[in-house]
């Protein structure tokens, strides 16, 4: 649990940040999945625009819950708990996943595709989002 008068995760310019990683993360891919979708084949570039697909929905929630965390702040009749809400260990979880996902067709597509040096910048996007979602993940067991 966070110390008494501390903000709640959602509502930090971290959360905020990747957010918006995710959000222009997702674009980065889709677009280099449509653009090697003809030259690497129909369906690894298929799975690389479901792929980023999967983050921007990710990236669009996480924005909104953002967005929710920073009105809730300002409720003066709070009806939720902001604290230890089960997702909030999740969500962290959940853009780890998909960033090392991403880190790998990214590793896939340096040898497959048609645009390896497009692709290492994907690679470098996937490893920061894979950061900042690692770096925002409640510690388990503080007290």
């Amino acid at each position: 649990m966070p110390p008494l008068g501390a903000p709640p995760t959602y509502s930090t310019p971290a959360t905020l940040g990747l957010a918006l990683l995710a959000i222009l993360t997702s674009l980065w891919h889709f677009t280099l999945g449509a653009l090697d979708y003809a030259g690497s084949g129909r369906y690894p570039g298929l799975a690389l625009l479901l792929l980023s697909g999967l983050l921007l929905v990710y990236g669009v929630l996480t924005l909104i819950r953002y967005a929710e965390a920073r009105d809730a702040m300002h409720d003066p009749q709070p009806r939720a708990a902001m604290y230890t809400t089960p997702h909030e260990s999740r969500v962290p979880l959940v853009g780890l996943g998909l960033a090392g996902l991403l880190v790998l067709a990214d590793i896939a597509f340096v040898f497959a595709g048609q645009l390896p040096l497009w692709h290492v910048g994907g690679l470098l996007l996937s490893g920061v989002l894979a950061r900042q979602a690692w770096r925002i993940r409640p510690v388990v067991g503080e007290e």
